[in-house]
C-alpha cells in the first residue's frame, strides 16, 4: 500500500442532484479539472492547498483552475458525516462576485439538514428523489 492510500481518510460522494447539476453547469474540460480538485477532499482536513471555508452548516470549496474560472467563481459546497467517514457534495454553483449569498445560505442549509435526516433514519441519498 502506498503512503498515499494510507492516509485517505473519506469517501467523496456527490449527491445525484449534483451529478446532474454538474453536467449542465461546466464543460467536459471543465468537469474534469474540478473532480481532479475535488478528489483532494479525501485527504481532509490535510489540503491546505484548497480554498476551504465555512459555509452555513456545511464547507466550501472554492474550485479555481485555468479552465474553471472562465465564468465567474465556481463553489462546491460539502458536509463531512464522520460517523461513516463520508465527504457528501452538497452543492455546485457559479458565483459572478466572490461571495456566498443568503439565499444561497439558506439552500445549502435546508440540504444538509434534509441529508442529516435521511441518513439519520438509515436511508440512502441515490434512493431518494433527491
Amino acid at each position: 500500500m502506498s503512503r498515499l492510500q494510507a492516509t485517505i481518510r473519506y469517501k467523496l460522494l456527490p449527491l445525484p442532484r449534483v451529478q446532474r447539476e454538474g453536467k449542465k453547469l461546466l464543460t467536459s474540460e471543465q468537469l474534469a479539472e474540478g473532480l481532479a480538485l475535488i478528489k483532494r477532499l479525501r485527504y481532509y482536513p490535510d489540503v491546505p492547498e484548497l480554498g476551504i471555508e465555512p459555509c452555513g452548516d456545511g464547507m466550501e470549496l472554492r474550485l479555481e483552475g485555468d479552465s474553471i474560472n472562465r465564468q465567474g467563481w465556481l463553489r462546491a459546497i460539502f458536509w463531512t458525516h464522520d460517523v461513516s467517514r463520508t465527504i457528501y457534495i452538497i452543492d455546485l454553483f457559479w458565483k459572478k462576485t466572490n461571495r456566498v449569498t443568503n439565499a444561497d445560505l439558506q439552500r445549502i442549509n435546508h440540504r444538509i439538514r434534509q441529508l442529516k435526516a435521511l441518513l439519520s433514519a438509515g436511508g440512502h441519498p441515490w434512493e431518494s428523489n433527491e
